[in-house]
């Protein structure tokens, strides 16, 4: 049964001969199957990269009002 965490929905499951699956789905595309192990090195390269320590600054309000310019 899918697990739904805000935009995206994961499953998992483990098949007869004891494989098993995680799936995740984002925004009704197809669902991509990763082994365990690959689930959990995304995650951690998700977390490395888009974790609170290395979020990236915001544009100021002159950075939009140039960005709007062009």
């Amino acid at each position: 049964m899918p697990q739904v965490i805000s935009s995206y929905s994961v499953e998992e499951r483990i098949l007869d001969g004891g494989t098993a699956w995680v799936a995740i789905r984002a925004r009704g595309a197809e669902w991509s199957w990763l082994t365990p192990a690959e689930a959990a090195h995304l995650g951690q390269q998700w977390a490395e990269r888009y974790g609170p320590q290395h979020s990236r600054p915001t544009a100021t309000n002159d950075e939009h009002a140039l960005i709007a310019t062009d």
